[in-house]
């Protein structure tokens, strides 16, 4: 990573820093700030690099030996899952990995590692699929190569995606001038020769082509993603992202929100390190600068010539000898002040720092201290659901920094429910309220909802769009540990996917999503659960046997099996439902919402969706149940009722809805009860029929009973997520609280194989059950979140 090899044998002496041998099998622990601990994972021969997989797997390579090396979770052994033959001389070897975004679908993985070749020995980028079990190399599929490696050392080697699915790499200028017309080391200018990939930062696309939106495109411009040396000296590589780099090891993804900024610590010469904020087009300055200055001077600098970039953080050999490591810190899951922050280490003398959010970097005070050999570091999860920092050095180890404690997920009881009148809260399509652009897969996102006062908890509607794959979408309290349920699911590319979830909030307002593939989210808030404390009027949910209160396949006025005489009408763009009156809905003014579940069906044309709103008012921008052409998904909804004494539901793209009743929410002036009340308990999975020895698969139109968690004993309704997986064709499932199932779906899919979810609020049966009923064969999972009082 610096002309002089940090892989030497010996301690290296450079000013007073003494650079521990990374020979010697030693696992570096580092000293974390108060409040953190810092743990050892595993040992490992030479470690180069670790990623958190987005199917909570850890990934680490061995720079040498050419393996990769991954846990099926946190806490578990590792395995050789591929075993490369790489050359080992010099910095050469094993040095980077990245995911897909749509991993969980397509299993590809993207890795840096430098290949022998006829003749020598050269970098290459390769794209492999990895089964869960190993990675078949027979599955290589070559992006980039003949990225020359003439000194052995300055490889670069780092991978990462950008938020438009591009692959990113960073290569380093080969320490000596590949092209043979400079020199090495400092007087190598391989960085600023446009026809060779070295000293650059490259984005390409996930198949190997230069991105668009990069700077070369003219006549003067040609790929060069094989050519190595063989590329003409006048003609620019159109792989190039920015250059001027002498060997960026590290580059890192801001994930906390949609502008895709990312940062390249950048190794320097003999006297200053730097971290740069990447920028198409940029050139960094080497070999005619190292950090802010003339190559060789570090005082009284002069700001940069006109064409070139500076760092924006550096620093020199009093405070280490070669930068390594870099991670942004996810937002909402570390304590408050490391929102925003920037972490980054030097191998040599094992110090991490923090760059805050304003842009502040202490040096005096580092982070952490005693990481000698630091390669690599990467944000993800514990066994515990804890955010944790893991960190690789070339003595072998894995290990972990993370908070010593970490407050248990919000608990309330007798919270009222507070229906609103709808409104979008989150979009990373639409910069609601951070700058567009997708969740990436296997990362994290704050949200801020700006509750009233007392609001513990928010009904949301959470929506999938744009799906690179299949995945999941987890939401919890921030600064809480991540619980292991999930609240919405997509079980391919592409789709368009809601589900309502009840989330708990923090203090101060705010909870974590996750998803596990790259999509486009859309959050909007239905209603508050605020605290009370005992007996209200207004604000419960008074559960009833679901029932059909109206069907638009069939004509209104008809009576439906339910009794109800299907009380809707129909224009182009809405569906108006008297409610009142209706199954049990009482007509007295003691109605403030009603609780519906509307099974959707989309036209064969175009993608569409419902959004629930009070009647006779106009609709809010917001949706509840979204269909791709011809599906049928369904979903929950509280609606307040409006002065008409209906609801409505806004739609575009759809051919019908079935509705069907699950309760209805008090207005102020009814009888003062304590009871319908929501009370939190900690995500309890009460029933997974994919687990050996556990509940059996449900069969067609087979009701089953199964038990509400102890938590909820004496519950009148219980909120669960309801989720139908392995489907054996197209069919619903239905949660009631008897035998005999009712003509009501929750849940809704339209072929085999289909994983989908729905939220629901069930009534209970007296003795603690919840039935469900299938129409064909299907695995079922349930996760309970909550209970109504009764």
């Amino acid at each position: 990573m610096r002309h002089r090899s940090i892989w030497s044998a010996a301690a290296v002496i450079i000013g007073s820093i003494a650079v521990l041998s990374p020979s010697a099998d030693v696992l570096h622990a580092a000293t974390p700030p108060a409040g953190f601990t810092d743990t050892s994972i595993a040992g490992f021969n030479r470690a180069t690099t670790v990623e958190w997989l987005p199917s909570d797997q850890i990934a680490v390579l061995e720079q040498r030996t050419g393996r990769v090396k991954v846990a099926a979770a946190p806490g578990q052994p590792f395995a050789t899952v591929l075993d490369l033959d790489v050359c080992t001389q010099s910095e050469r070897g094993l040095l980077g990995l990245t995911a897909d975004p749509a991993y969980l679908g397509n299993r590809w993985i993207y890795v840096y590692y430098t290949a022998a070749v006829p003749g020598g020995c050269v970098n290459r980028v390769s794209r492999f699929t990895f089964d869960q079990a190993t990675i078949n190399p027979a599955t290589e599929l070559i992006l980039l190569d003949n990225i020359a490696s003439t000194g052995g050392n300055h490889n670069g080697g780092d991978l990462d995606i950008d938020p438009q699915g591009n692959l990113l790499v960073g290569v380093g200028d080969a320490g000596r001038d590949p092209r043979g017309n400079s020199g090495g080391a400092g007087a190598n200018d391989a960085a600023q020769d446009l026809s060779l990939l070295n000293g650059k930062i490259l984005r390409i696309t996930r198949d190997g082509r230069p991105a668009p939106g990069n700077p070369f495109t003219g006549a003067d411009s040609a790929p060069c993603a094989r050519s190595g040396t063989n590329a003409r000296s006048t003609t620019k590589c159109q792989e190039i992202y920015a250059w001027g780099l002498r060997n960026p090891w590290r580059i890192a993804v801001d994930r906390n929100d949609g502008a895709g900024r990312f940062f390249i610590n950048d190794v320097g010469q003999n006297t200053l390190e730097e971290v740069n904020l990447a920028q198409v087009g940029a050139n960094y300055g080497w070999p005619m600068r190292e950090g802010p200055c003339p190559q060789g001077q570090t005082t009284n600098c002069p700001g940069p010539p006109a064409g070139l970039t500076d760092p924006i953080t550096s620093y020199g050999r009093g405070l280490g000898s070669y930068i390594s490591a870099g991670a942004f810190v996810p937002n909402g899951l570390w304590p408050e002040e490391y929102d925003g922050a920037y972490l980054f280490g030097d191998g040599g003398s094992g110090n991490i720092w923090l760059r805050t959010a304003a842009g502040a970097v202490d040096y005096g005070t580092p982070f952490a201290t005693g990481a000698f050999g630091l390669t690599d570091m990467t944000f993800g999860f514990d066994a515990d659901g804890v955010m944790a920092l893991y960190y690789v050095s070339v003595g072998g180890g894995l290990r972990m920094i993370r908070p010593a404690t970490v407050p248990a997920a919000p608990s309330a009881a007798d919270m009222k429910l507070v229906p609103i009148d709808s409104f979008r809260a989150y979009d990373t399509g639409e910069n609601t309220p951070v700058p567009a652009g997708p969740v990436a897969n296997g990362t994290t996102r704050l949200v801020d909802l700006d509750p009233p006062a007392g609001a513990t908890a928010a009904l949301l509607n959470l929506t999938y769009d744009a799906t690179a794959g299949p995945g999941f979408v987890r939401a919890w309290a921030a600064r809480t540990p991540r619980p292991a349920t999930s609240s919405l699911n997509a079980d391919r590319a592409n789709t368009i996917a809601a589900n309502a979830a009840v989330v708990a909030l923090a203090p101060d307002g705010s909870f974590v999503l996750e998803s596990a593939t790259t999509a486009r989210v859309v959050i909007d808030v239905m209603a508050w659960f605020v605290e009370t404390g005992g007996s209200t009027d207004d604000g419960r949910f008074i559960a009833l046997d679901p029932a059909r209160i109206a069907d638009t396949r069939i004509a209104a006025g008809t009576t439906l099996d339910s009794g109800s005489p299907n009380p809707y009408t129909r224009t182009a763009d809405k569906i108006d439902i008297d409610v009142l009156g209706r199954l049990d809905v009482p007509d007295d003014g003691t109605v403030e919402a009603v609780v519906i579940g509307a099974a959707t069906i989309g036209t064969g044309t175009s993608a569409g969706f419902i959004g629930g709103h009070a009647g006779g008012t106009t609709w809010p921008g917001t949706s509840n149940v979204n269909v791709s052409p011809s599906e049928v998904r369904a979903n929950m909804l509280v609606i307040p009722v409006g002065t008409n004494g209906g609801i409505s539901l806004t739609t575009v793209g759809i051919a019908d809805v079935a509705i069907d009743v699950f309760g209805y929410v008090t207005s102020d002036g009814a009888p003062s009860s304590g009871s319908g009340l929501y009370n939190t308990i900690a995500p309890t999975r009460s029933v997974d029929t994919r687990v050996p020895l556990g509940s059996t698969f449900l069969k067609p139109l087979q009701s089953v009973a199964t038990d509400t968690p102890a938590a909820t004993a004496g519950a009148s309704a219980v909120a669960q997520n309801i989720t139908a997986t392995n489907t054996a064709g197209p069919g619903w499932i239905s949660a009631h609280p008897g035998p005999t199932a009712p003509v009501v779906s929750n849940v809704n899919y339209d072929g085999a194989g289909h994983t989908r979810a729905a939220f629901a609020f069930t009534t209970v049966s007296s003795s603690d059950s919840v039935y469900f009923t299938s129409l064909v064969t299907t695995d079922l999972v349930v996760d309970v979140v909550g209970f109504f009082s009764d």
